[in-house]
């Protein structure tokens, strides 16, 4: 090869080693713009959270929610049963929350569930239909059906100090709500007042017998 021959093909290659390096450059551009356009996998996993204030109805995916009222009690006074034939307290560590609502299934059959948010982060999942065990009342687990609302009462039980600010969450399936679904946050009102209203007029033993 004579020597202006390889001064050209030597000018060249630089030219076409930048040129690769500008596709690449212009390929990483388009891939991170394109990841900054999908959700991370912590928002696609997080529930969609819609608020609601005080007693009403209120409405999810899939469900339907309408809060009647709720109370406090420090015991509940139940009937025996065939295992149990004796009438017997059931008492909690903290206070018991019982929320009275009408529940309803929109466009499939399953369950709807409920837990409570006190202002501090903690959350009381309902108690199991055992706790307490009222057969066609407790809504733990109780299946909905299109077109046939139920009514009843979920129960929690949580600390009496942590009423105040709590809010009430709502969400379709047995499970915590997943990414996508809806989670339906009701603020019950319940400041300072209106918390050492509830505790003040909490039975110490509310009978719950038919």
């Amino acid at each position: 090869m004579s020597a202006p021959a390889a001064a050209r093909t030597a000018w060249r290659l630089p030219r076409w080693r930048w040129r690769d390096a500008l596709w690449i450059l212009l390929a990483l551009i388009a891939v991170v713009a394109l990841r900054k356009g999908e959700s991370s996998y912590e928002q696609r996993d997080t529930p969609l959270v819609q608020h609601a204030q005080g007693l009403g109805r209120v409405e999810g995916r899939n469900f339907a929610v309408d809060v009647t009222g709720f109370k406090a009690a420090h015991a509940y006074l139940l009937k025996g049963d065939y295992s149990h034939p004796e009438d017997y307290l059931l008492r909690t560590p903290g206070v018991w929350l019982s929320v009275v609502a009408k529940v309803e299934a929109r466009d499939q059959s399953g369950y709807v569930g409920a837990q409570l948010l006190t202002r501090d982060g903690l959350t009381y999942v309902a108690s199991s239909q055992d706790r307490p065990k009222l057969k066609g009342i407790n809504l733990r687990e109780r299946v909905v059906v299109p077109g046939l609302p139920e009514s009843g009462a979920w129960f929690f039980e949580v600390p009496a100090d942590r009423l105040q600010g709590a809010h009430l969450q709502f969400y379709w399936g047995n499970g915590l709500p997943r990414g996508g679904d809806s989670l339906v946050d009701v603020d019950l009102g319940i400041d300072a007042a209106r918390a050492r209203k509830l505790m003040a007029e909490a039975k110490p033993v509310l009978d719950l017998r038919p």
